[in-house]
This record gives C-alpha cells, structure tokens and sequence, in this order.
C-alpha cells in the first residue's frame, strides 16, 4: 500500500515537472522571439485579436499612402495656383502701363514682349507635373495639360484621392477650372492664354480701349485662379486633419496589436527566473522526499 502511495506521488510530481519545464521553454520562447505565441492556437483569443488589427493596420496605411499621395498633389497645386496668380499680377501690371496714352512705339512693343514671356511662363506653371502626370490635365492620359501655344490637351475631369473610408478630395482642377474656358470669337474673354495673347496684341497695337478692356479680362482670370487657390488652401487645411488623426489611429492599432501579439521582455524576463527557481526548488524537494533506498524498494 505504502509502495503503491509513493509511486503515485512520484508520477505526480513528474507530471508537474514536465508541466513546469514546459512553461519554462515557454518563457524562454517569449524572452526570445518577444512575442506571446508561436502558434495562434497556443492563445486564440489573443491571436484573432492580432489578426484583427493587422487588418485595421492594413487599411490605415493605405490610407496614409492616399494622405501623401494627396498632400503631394495639393501642394503642387497650390504653388502652381499661387505662381499663377502672380504671373497674371505682372502681366496686369504691364497691361496699365500699356494703357497710358504717352507710350511710344517701341515702348508698347517691349510691354508687349514682357506679356508674351509671361503667357510662357504660364504655360509651365499650367504643365506643372507630380511623378510625371501634368496636375492640370484632368484623368486624361495626356502627356501636358497645355500646348506651347496655351491650347488644353487635357479633359474636364479633376483628379481625386480618397482620404477616409467615405470621404474624397479634389486634388488638382482641371485646366479650364483653374484659367478658364476657350472663347472662339472673343480671345479677350477666353481662357488666360488667349486673354493674354490678345492683351499682348492689343498693347502692340496701341488700342487703349482694348487693353483696358483686357484688363478687366485678366482680373476675371486672376479671380478664376484664386477662387481654386482659396479650394485648395482649405482642403489642404482639412488634409491636416487627418493626417494627424490617421496617425492618432495608427498608433493606437500599432498599441492593440502589440497588446495581442507582444509580450513585455523585462516581465517575461522575471517570470522565467522565476520560474526556473520554483522548478529547481521543487525538484530539490522531490529528490530529498523520493530517494528510497534499495532494501527499502524490495520491502
């Protein structure tokens, strides 16, 4: 009887030793690798909630890539708008001193160079490109949104990135959006490029009535442009936004899953050392309570 209680206790103790190394390895897995599973059936619970935010993790770094991909596009835009609008301002300028009666000949010709260089000039700042893709050429897959001569090669369409799960931006207007719409029988009245084409002519020509009238023409241009700079500018402001809250959200993912899947190394740390000394202890205690000798194992 008394043999049958001992071997019982013995393989009791063995089963929780083997128990205990076993939880030992697993520490020491954790204090190797940081992670509080190797299989997800190791911690179900803990492993669909890993899952879960690998997930949510998923969707908001795509939304990040959108977020730049949209500050990139907005930020083009707006420089561009903004040059725009102060090449229009010079051209204007031009334009009231054209208009004064006392010029020469030669002097409106040079006025009239100086406005001819800035419907160059506008030109480039309206083939502006992000990545290669002119900004103002709508979803055409044209490869500038305006000719040398200030003829639009693009569509009407504008370019949108979307920057939450129900939310889109306009990132870039399309060309007559932002200067305007061609005019077939009044250039004057067109869109920026034929408004400054016509402008130049006129100064040339030493017409006041028209260059006056031009005036008023770039002003309503230079209004159009402003009027997509203001757009841009608040949505640029609302892009900040989220930004930072996409990051808030990120963050907080990045907490969860670690939360889920990491284990805290200088805890992990402890409990294996504690581990270790219990085990040892109890294995000292086991050995000094079951080491029966020979003649007492064949009583």
């Amino acid at each position: 009887m008394e043999r049958t209680t001992t071997l019982g206790q013995t393989l009791q103790s063995q089963q929780w030793l083997r128990s205990t190394a076993s939880r030992q390895n697993d520490l020491r897995r954790q204090v190797a690798t940081g992670q509080r599973y190797e299989l997800p059936s190791d911690a179900p619970v803990d492993a669909v909630n890993a899952m879960r935010g690998d997930r949510s993790l998923g969707r908001i770094e795509q939304l990040e890539r959108n977020l730049t991909s949209a500050r990139l596009w907005l930020d083009s835009s707006d420089r561009a708008l903004t040059d725009s609008v102060s090449t229009l301002t010079a051209a204007r300028n031009s334009a009231v001193q054209a208009a004064n009666d006392v010029n020469t000949p030669e002097s409106r010709a040079a006025l009239a160079t100086e406005v001819r260089s800035m419907i160059d000039d506008l030109v480039s700042l309206a083939n502006t490109t992000v990545n290669g893709r002119p900004i103002f050429a709508g979803t055409s897959g044209a490869d500038a949104a305006y000719d040398a001569t200030g003829t639009y090669l693009g569509n009407g369409g504008s370019v949108e990135r979307s920057v939450t799960e129900t939310e889109s931006f306009t990132v870039a207007p399309s060309g007559p959006a932002a200067f305007g719409t061609p005019n077939g029988t009044d250039p004057l009245a067109g869109d920026a490029f034929q408004t400054l084409t016509a402008l130049a002519d006129a100064i040339e020509l030493g017409d006041v009535a028209e260059i006056r009238r031009g005036i008023e023409q770039v002003d309503a241009r230079m209004g159009q442009v402003q009027a997509e700079l203001g757009r841009t500018g608040g949505l640029s402001s609302r892009l900040e936004e989220l930004e930072a809250r996409t990051e808030e959200r990120r963050i907080a993912t990045l907490a969860e899953i670690g939360e889920a899947r990491d284990v805290d190394a200088g805890e992990a740390v402890l409990r294996l050392r504690a581990a270790e000394a219990s085990y040892e202890a109890t294995l000292a205690a086991v050995g000094r309570s079951f080491s029966p000798s020979l003649i007492d194992f064949l009583r």
